[in-house]
């Protein structure tokens, strides 16, 4: 990059971070929400319907992790391959692109007439999930200033958050009066309905001029500006982070940002792949029938909401891993408290608080800490690095997971939960890097 692509590059990123969030930022945020919001809505519909596909004969458990493991095959192909397109062709493009894929393999299972086939469509669709995932938090990331950004991501993580609770809630209506094949149908028509709605999302001016697309960028920062309250020239941008911070954060090289990244990312796909996506599952092979085994998931669920509502609480707060240690610890004595617990009601009841530990962590991780420790000419691939890596070990982790149930109950799924949640908190100590409230560029 030259010495004039890095000025214009820090220019941008200063004018961008100068700005008061407007009436652009929010129509942004509403293209990135909604598209993420439905692509974690058919994620965790994979819960419902393996419950479903298991209750009436159209698949057995251990065909059920197949199941879900061919989701993470294709989210694992879309997550490596959205970074890459992203940063080569746009952030736009690869956008676009992995939402359509989702939109028309999701009708094709709909009407999958065996499970073979069902398994091949969830491929195809786990493609446009991975990739989604990726690009959400990194592209709101480069678009809003750094002392707003923790907020906006922890919004964005409230929504997709919500994904669960509207996957089991709709999932305990739908499932059980007309049939899994439905739950296809809502995510595939909605998922329609954004991606013409995100025709008009702009392109990332960062990303322009590290393309040296010069009049492009300048053309939508000053759209954003028009709108601003406040300009770089009356609103120079300020780092909230000390100066033992930024020596400590300073000249990390690449591979440590991935390393880090990567096993954040890992441990909280574990959280979510390894327990909170088989619950519905541990209910029927226990004995309980599919509805009330959708109907306790669906109160337990309201602890993924919850989660993202605590992280909105405490962005600002608390450092980026501080926040991740805390909480990967709070995970662990409610896990076996969970394992240990007799009665329906306390099942439920600490239930929803392991959720809301868990999407804590999910939010403050995939859509605040990890998005901003890479460089924008990187960003996405760094991301999808870190993705790719985590869906990789959400292939293994059904199979594992089954494995686990069986022999131990539901203290396998739960011990293996607590495992990751110390390799989290021992990463996070042996590559510290804090990005609260610093520019991209300065990150960078």
């Amino acid at each position: 990059m030259s010495v004039d692509t890095t000025a214009e590059e820090m220019k941008i990123g200063a004018r961008m971070d100068a700005l008061t969030p407007n009436r652009e930022h929010r129509k942004l945020f509403a293209y990135i929400g909604a598209g993420a919001m439905i692509d974690a809505y058919d994620i965790y519909v994979a819960a419902g319907v393996s419950a479903a596909l298991v209750s009436t004969g159209f698949a057995g458990v251990h065909e059920v992790a197949v199941f879900m493991s061919m989701t993470f095959f294709g989210m694992l192909l879309g997550a490596a391959t959205a970074g890459f397109v992203g940063d080569k062709f746009g952030r736009r493009m690869s956008y676009q692109i992995n939402l359509l894929i989702f939109a028309v393999a999701g009708f094709a299972a709909a009407l999958a007439p065996t499970f073979e086939f069902l398994v091949g469509t969830r491929f195809i669709m786990g493609i446009g999930l991975g990739a989604e995932l990726v690009l959400a938090a990194a592209i709101l990331g480069e678009f809003v200033p750094p002392r707003s950004r923790g907020r906006w991501t922890a919004m964005l993580g409230i929504l997709v958050n919500s994904g669960l609770l509207f996957a089991s809630a709709i999932g305990a209506v739908v499932i059980s009066s007309f049939g899994w094949r439905w739950m296809f149908v809502i995510g595939a028509v909605l998922a329609v309905i954004v991606w013409i709605a995100r025709t008009r999302c702009p392109e990332s001016p960062r990303w322009l001029v590290v393309k040296g697309r010069m009049n492009e960028a300048q053309a939508i920062v000053e759209r954003f500006e028009r709108l601003s309250q406040t300009t770089l020239e009356d609103n120079p941008p300020a780092s909230v982070t000390t100066a033992t911070e930024s020596r400590d954060t300073d000249k990390r090289p690449f591979w440590q940002l991935a390393v880090l990244g990567t096993v954040v990312a890992v441990g909280v796909n574990m959280f979510v792949y390894g327990f909170i996506s088989w619950m519905p599952t541990f209910f029927v092979e226990q004995g309980i029938d599919v509805s009330h085994s959708l109907a306790y998931t669906t109160a337990m669920a309201l602890g993924a909401p919850g989660g993202g509502l605590v992280c909105l609480l405490l962005i600002n707060r608390l450092n980026r891993r501080t926040a991740i240690v805390a909480f990967s610890i709070i995970v662990i004595p409610l896990g076996l408290a969970y394992a240990s617990a007799q009665s329906i009601i306390m099942i439920v009841i600490i239930g929803i608080l392991l959720v809301t530990a868990i999407y804590t962590l999910v939010t403050f991780v995939l859509y605040s800490y990890m998005p901003e420790l890479y460089p924008t000419r990187y960003r996405l691939r760094g991301t999808g690095i870190s993705y790719t890596f985590a869906r990789g070990a959400s292939i293994v982790v059904p199979f594992v997971m089954s494995g686990l149930f069986v022999a131990f109950g539901i203290f396998g799924p739960i011990g293996f939960v607590c495992a990751m949640a110390i390799c989290m908190i021992v990463v996070v100590f042996a590559i510290p890097v804090e990005t609260r409230g610093r520019s991209l560029e300065e990150i960078a």
